[in-house]
């Protein structure tokens, strides 16, 4: 979970600053001994750890117990070699997602968090003490979707957002946060009638 939390929470990365080559393989011993209909799941502290087997690929995620975080790896099925490697937060892209050629040599890479000096770590500690939602512990949402989008202020100037869409029972409220600075753009709730 913290090493997820770290991906996120970034200033400027270049790819010098990462590995360039990575040799991880699929522990294959592993999920042949332990697999039931391709698919093999265990939990380590507060953390589901999935392998499974698809037509071309083995692949592992990192899930945090509450889903909030995920992290997924994705191995070559002829070689065991990983050649992608991707986070989600809710479903929004976070962090550095990377792919690799059939040597482990990085070919690609892609920095979902780079117009964004406000990390998801920072949002969700904002959002708990300035707005009392827990992301990370409540799980009383009837359905929660995070984005981030970049959008035009005074017309000239690209800003970068979070949008954050939370229904339950009662209501459903967006909050729209700018992506920069932690300033709450907008939060508009509209109450579920009967």
């Amino acid at each position: 979970m913290l090493c997820i939390l770290s991906c996120s929470d970034k200033k400027t990365i270049s790819p010098k600053k990462f590995s360039a080559k990575s040799s991880e393989k699929f522990d294959l011993k592993k999920f042949n001994e332990n697999k039931i209909d391709s698919t093999y799941e265990y939990s380590v502290k507060d953390t589901i750890i999935k392998l499974s087997e698809a037509k071309e690929h083995f692949k592992k995620e990192i899930i945090a117990v509450n889903h909030s975080f995920k992290h997924t790896f994705v191995y070559d099925k002829s070689t065991n070699l990983l050649v992608n490697e991707f986070s989600y937060f809710y479903g929004m892209p976070v962090g550095i997602w990377k792919s690799y050629d059939e040597k482990g040599t990085l070919t690609n890479w892609k920095n979902y968090d780079e117009d964004y000096d406000f990390t998801v770590k920072q949002l969700t500690g904002l959002l708990k003490k300035d707005l009392q939602i827990d992301l990370i512990n409540d799980t009383n949402y009837q359905s929660l979707t995070i984005d981030r989008f970049p959008y035009k202020r005074l017309y000239f100037f690209t800003n970068y957002c979070y949008s954050i869409d939370i229904r339950t029972i009662e209501e459903t409220r967006i909050i729209k946060i700018d992506g920069k600075t932690g300033e709450i753009l907008s939060d508009e709730k509209s109450f579920i009638q009967e």
